[in-house]
């Protein structure tokens, strides 16, 4: 009948006995994996072998060498019993270690931006000086526009000057060739605020988009006056309007006061809320530019109309919110998009 002999038994038993005339060792003795990683474990020769981890048997590990991988090995450790004229000894242990990352950080350094958009993208103001920092990755760095590698974009450091996404891969120092991806792209956008436009209503002159700080001019000169407010003599009116990127002033307004003023456009549109196009039906032509503005002042859309009453407007490129069209000599027209 055969005997079955456990690791544990066998340990007893050889520390009953006098040692061995070998001392078997396994190399290397300090083992650290990046993670993908494998190493050979291997010990001297002898007549047989057997490998163990964290106490127990590997199965069919009965050779002079052992393959280890940091994804199914790391935290464990190995010995291995090898037996030279029916003389067992086991081996002092390895621990097979296994490195661990901190994912890539980017930090945003330089101006603040002047807001952030609902997907947390940034919006600066033209000319913003912007740095990005990459953290916890030093080497195989790559930088990314759009999806695309950026030529030459292998520094911890990115100065953006282009609207659009960016992004970043790298690798730790001791395992560069494990290239960890930020994960996130990041959203750098440039404010192309709306001037404020001066139109009248009714017996009113006012503007838009409104601000909390603003200067109204008569003919070059300041005065006070309501962002809307009925004037008193005729003349060229213009406004400065401070905004998230500062102050911007408007065209200028020419209004003679019982002379025949402009008419002032009545607009309608349907549908409201509009997916794709809108139309706007105006009292009297619509001729010359037109802005739509969003709702946190950015110029969305803009172009130029020749002499329309019932106008068709493309919105495709919106995405979903609350806009406002602006039309020369017309109030502006409130409207909502959605997707």
């Amino acid at each position: 009948m055969r005997a079955h002999i456990t690791f544990a038994s066998l340990t007893i038993s050889l520390g009953s006995v006098a040692q061995c005339p070998h001392d078997p060792v396994i190399t290397p003795d300090q083992v650290i994996l990046c993670p993908g990683e494998s190493i050979i474990l291997s010990t001297q020769p002898a007549d047989s072998y057997q490998w163990y981890k964290d106490g127990a048997p590997v199965f069919n590990a009965q050779q002079q060498t052992l393959a280890v991988s940091a994804d199914g090995d790391a935290g464990s450790v190995f010995t291995v019993l090898s037996t030279v004229d029916e003389c067992a000894e086991i081996s002092p242990g390895v621990l097979v270690d296994g490195w661990a990352f901190l994912l890539p950080f980017v930090i945003h350094e330089g101006d603040e931006p002047a807001s952030i958009g609902g997907n947390g993208e940034s919006y600066y103001c033209p000319g913003a000086f912007i740095q990005l920092t990459l953290g916890s990755v030093t080497e195989n760095i790559q930088w990314t526009f759009n999806g695309d590698p950026i030529p030459g974009a292998d520094e911890t450091v990115l100065f953006p000057t282009e609207a659009g996404y960016y992004s970043v891969s790298g690798a730790p120092a001791v395992c560069p060739d494990f290239i960890m991806n930020l994960g996130v792209e990041i959203g750098i956008f440039y404010l192309e605020e709306a001037p404020p436009v001066i139109f009248q209503f009714e017996e009113s002159i006012c503007f838009y988009p409104v601000s909390t700080d603003y200067q109204w001019y008569l003919d070059g000169e300041p005065f006070s006056a309501d962002a809307c407010f009925i004037p008193t003599q005729g003349g060229v009116y213009t406004v400065e309007a401070a905004y998230a990127c500062g102050l911007i002033p408007s065209e200028p307004f020419d209004l003679v006061l019982g002379l025949g003023e402009a008419e002032v456009k009545a607009l309608r549109s349907w549908p409201n809320p509009v997916d794709h196009q809108m139309h706007v039906r105006a009292s009297v032509p619509i001729d010359g530019a037109w802005r739509i503005i969003s709702a946190d002042g950015r110029i969305a859309s803009s172009g130029r109309l020749a002499a329309c009453t019932d106008c068709l407007f493309s919105l495709d490129d919106l995405g979903a919110g609350t806009y406002t069209l602006l039309v020369e000599q017309a109030p502006p027209l409130r409207f909502s998009v959605i997707r």
